[in-house]
């Protein structure tokens, strides 16, 4: 989403990457555009998207598509300020 204005024309579907996924599956019984872009995603060999939170201002969302970590791709954790959780004991409180 950061390069949607630069580079190479993008599909126009992207401008409704953040329509509400369960409401257009579930109640207009129509595929979301999400899973659309994500097929696109897949398709022109990328692993994964960011994309900007609709929870947390400034914040990033990361999707990646887990049956693409294979053949030498790796996901590798970059965390300076160790904000994410170390293991399952990290989600208790």
């Amino acid at each position: 989403m950061r390069q949607l204005h630069h580079g190479e024309p993008w599909d126009t579907l992207w401008h409704d990457w953040h329509e509400d996924w369960r409401h257009l599956r579930f109640e207009m019984h129509i595929e979301p555009p999400s899973w659309v872009l994500g097929d696109m995603v897949l398709a022109q060999g990328h692993v994964g998207i960011l994309f900007p939170s609709q929870v947390q201002a400034g914040g990033t969302n990361v999707v990646v598509y887990a049956r693409c970590i294979k053949d030498g791709n790796r996901i590798e954790v970059n965390d300076p300020d160790a904000r994410l959780p170390r293991d399952q004991s990290s989600w208790t409180r």
